[in-house]
């Protein structure tokens, strides 16, 4: 009678217990599906928190974890959305999604050998993963590879299974183009990115640019202009208009008007302060060249165009031991220089020291110059 007492009791806790599982079971079931609800909302804070009481009520709830996971993803707590992501990897069988977001996780955090590992282990699992390509294209952008940037762009756009009208991916393909001087792709895709938002400052800078290039300058001056409405307070495109008249329309004076707009807010911004020593030196105004050419290179101590510029002022005035220093330090800076070795041909020309001239036409020679034509016949004459 006693071992039948013991049975019965037995069973009686197992079913209790079996009960206890099946409601914690259930209740982990409703608040999943309410916080699914609230996540197609887009109410990813309290998703968040009915995803949780999901996990409460079964650690073990696989998807709970991942849709937390996902959550904190949103919310930018990427510490956390790994530490959900790894538990529902440990409770389940892992997929795609859930490889994807722990790639994007380690992307947001930094850490860049592990995004690309779990982005990898992603399209292992499903090779067409368009999102994967779009992180990774934007990982390559970041790090200045836009070769392997455009590869990647061009692999998503070929998988995503929707249009795709995020403005800022536009314009980082567009940046990316003008990055590789594809400048009539650039504005292909910096006019689509305008199509779905049309107030960022930074793409019609890049429009500028291309266009800029392309030496379509009312249409430059057109889009910078749209960025000084956007920013009034930003130089850039106040240079970029004076880039146009300095470099395509050979409007000293036009450009030096913008590059002074640059400056009342910036008295030494660096490509201002180049800029107006460059129109100085192109009207013969060498002397007055120095004080900014000077400022810039104090702002960017490795501006080899700017000692380029300064070097000619400086010959032009005829320094020429400081003319030499500065052409010496283009030369350092960036050993293949053109501008550097022709402008110190001719003042070793003028100098009439054969050997060092024919230094610079040999170095010239090694570059492939068209240089070497118009200075040689000058060398062979001393």
């Amino acid at each position: 009678m006693k071992n039948h007492r013991t049975i019965t009791l037995l069973l009686a806790l197992l079913f209790s217990s079996v009960i206890s599982i099946a409601q914690s079971d259930k209740d982990a079931q409703a608040s999943f599906d309410q916080g699914i609800r609230l996540k197609d909302e887009k109410k990813t804070s309290e998703a968040f928190e009915k995803f949780r009481e999901a996990i409460a009520a079964n650690p073990k709830h696989t998807d709970a974890l991942y849709q937390a996971g996902w959550c904190q993803n949103e919310l930018k707590n990427y510490n956390s959305a790994v530490s959900y992501l790894h538990k529902a990897r440990q409770t389940g069988v892992a997929t795609p999604k859930l490889y994807f977001e722990m790639g994007y996780a380690f992307e947001k955090l930094n850490k860049s050998d592990s995004a690309i590992f779990y982005y990898n282990k992603c399209l292992e699992l499903k090779p067409g993963y368009a999102g994967v390509y779009k992180q990774l294209g934007n990982m390559a952008y970041t790090r200045d590879d836009y070769e392997d940037a455009l590869d990647l762009f061009g692999k998503y756009e070929e998988f995503s299974q929707k249009d795709i009208t995020d403005y800022l991916y536009w314009y980082r393909k567009g940046f990316t183009y003008n990055a590789l001087k594809q400048y009539n792709n650039a504005k292909e895709s910096l006019n689509r990115s305008l199509s779905y938002r049309n107030d960022n400052m930074n793409t019609f800078l890049e429009l500028g640019f291309a266009c800029f290039k392309l030496k379509q300058d009312d249409d430059a001056i057109r889009h910078y202009k749209s960025a000084i409405a956007i920013d009034p307070k930003s130089h850039i495109p106040y240079n970029g208009i004076a880039e146009v008249y300095r470099d395509n329309r050979k409007d000293m004076n036009e450009a030096m008007k913008w590059y002074r707009k640059t400056l009342e807010m910036n008295p030494t911004e660096r490509k201002a302060s180049y800029g107006m020593g460059y129109c100085l030196n192109s009207k013969e105004q060498f002397s007055e060249a120095v004080s900014y050419l000077k400022t810039a290179i104090e702002k960017e101590p490795t501006y080899t165009a700017a000692y380029v510029e300064l070097g000619y002022s400086y010959y032009k005035t005829g320094k020429d031991p400081d003319a030499e220093t500065n052409f010496k330090k283009a030369m350092e800076l960036n050993p293949k220089n053109e501008n550097a070795r022709y402008y110190a041909c001719l003042m070793y020309v003028k100098q009439k020291n054969k050997a060092k001239a024919q230094k610079m036409v040999d170095e010239l020679r090694a570059l492939s110059s068209k240089h070497v034509s118009t200075l040689q016949p000058k060398v062979d004459a001393l």
